[in-house]
């Protein structure tokens, strides 16, 4: 199937939701600044998900055509993608353009998620009917165009009023962190990461291509993404915080931990990000994130190199970032080889990896399915971005369920965790507000 360009600037969250109306999976990845690349994915061609010990490629009919095995699922896709992406057709477009797979993964990979997540696996890239890329102000699309078309379907009007309870309540949740500061200053581990849920009733349904035409719409400098269910659920948020590019022989990732409010202005603005800079707290949970995301780039990359820690600002909130850069050399890894070096990041997970993956099932107690995993999207190059998928939500026919975080350190304050935690969740809720 060739690559095609069109003219104009379509609205890609106007049209995924014309195509979820339509009854058809709907996946999309956008960012709104003049660089960027941004796809959105209408019906299903292929699937390329995890299995047991491995993953598996399925037609449109849900029939398996190939399967690899490995014990990490994001090896085994990628080598699937590397055998089925020469087969669709030409990729030698712009990035993000020809044969495309657009989905993610959950924060734990090699496990199918339970309840609400029964519609996602460990691993699902879908490769689309039709694609729909926007690169650099230009319009392409790749398969079947006659789905710019489609009409949409009858739909209930959208829910207005809406509940909102935490699954555990905020004393219960600090008493929690608590027990992990304990934890660690007795040398569990050097931080973990520790999330609340959120429930959502609603007296109607929450349309999700809305949600994030909404969440584009309040947070243009984040990464806007959908991602259909197989259940009818779909999973959306606006993350700020890029996990991996892959650009040929070029990787880069910007890991984020330390976060403060934003000001009324320009000079509160500038008070807060200095009380940040100076937050002995935050300075550490910086460094071990960092730190880490560098080595895990190391074992995969000829070279790799570090800027200091910048403050970057988003619609209501502040983090301490810092961009690495990582030389791939003449025979590089694709992006998935080299997120299964990277993920779980200490970002969303903690660090020593594997201990704070202890303290996290000893004391969370909630299923995270694809919440802290990652979102993107990757070409026949095996290029692509993925996102760490945070400011999130599940939304489900009953309503949906949102998550936050917060890196917890041995001299954490629960109540000041608590109420970072607070400045997360409306990014999901002022958008099912709209």
């Amino acid at each position: 199937m060739p690559v095609q360009e069109l003219g104009g600037t379509p609205d890609l969250t106007q049209l995924a939701g014309g195509a979820r109306d339509a009854g058809l999976e709907v996946n999309l990845f956008e960012r709104s600044v003049p660089d960027a690349v941004s796809i959105l994915a209408i019906g299903r061609s292929h699937d390329v998900i995890s299995i047991p010990g491995g993953a598996a490629v399925e037609n449109a009919s849900g029939v398996r055509i190939d399967e690899e095995r490995d014990d990490h699922p994001l090896l085994a896709v990628h080598r699937l993608w590397a055998r089925l992406a020469p087969a669709l057709g030409d990729g030698s477009g712009p990035p993000g353009t020809g044969p495309v797979a657009l989905g993610g993964f959950a924060y734990d990979p090699s496990r199918e998620p339970g309840p609400p997540w029964c519609g996602f696996p460990g691993v699902l890239f879908r490769v689309p009917r039709l694609a729909v890329a926007r690169v650099r102000g230009r319009t392409f699309t790749w398969g079947d165009a006659s789905l710019l078309d489609l009409e949409a379907g009858e739909s209930a009007p959208p829910g207005r009023g809406l509940e909102v309870e935490p699954v555990r309540t905020p004393s219960a949740w600090q008493e929690m962190v608590a027990s992990a500061i304990g934890r660690l200053r007795a040398g569990a581990a050097e931080k973990v990461v520790l999330a609340r849920e959120v429930l959502v009733r609603a007296d109607g349904p929450l349309p999700a291509a809305d949600v994030a035409g909404a969440l584009r719409a309040s947070y243009p400098a984040c990464y806007t993404y959908l991602v259909s269910g197989g259940d009818g659920s779909a999973f959306v948020g606006a993350s700020p915080e890029l996990l991996l590019r892959r650009s040929g022989n070029r990787a880069v990732s910007q890991p984020m931990a330390g976060s403060i409010a934003r000001g009324g202005d320009e000079a509160e603005d500038d008070a807060l990000a200095e009380r940040l800079r100076r937050s002995a707290k935050d300075a550490a949970e910086h460094r071990i994130t960092a730190r880490e995301v560098a080595a895990s780039l190391e074992r995969v990359a000829l070279s790799v190199s570090a800027g200091d820690p910048q403050i970057v600002r988003f619609t209501n909130i502040q983090h301490l970032a810092t961009t690495i850069d990582a030389d791939l050399g003449d025979d590089p890894p694709g992006l998935l080889q080299i997120a299964a070096a990277l993920h779980p990041t200490p970002a969303i997970n903690g660090m020593p990896r594997q201990a704070a993956r202890r303290l996290i099932a000893d004391l969370e107690g909630m299923e995270r399915g694809w919440y802290t995993g990652a979102v993107g999207w990757m070409d026949s190059r095996c290029d692509g971005e993925l996102v760490v998928a945070i400011r999130c939500g599940l939304l489900c026919p009953e309503g949906a369920r949102l998550y936050a975080g917060n890196g917890v350190m041995p001299d954490s304050d629960p109540a000041t965790e608590l109420a970072e935690t607070e400045l997360k969740f409306p990014v999901l809720l002022g958008a099912l507000r709209r």
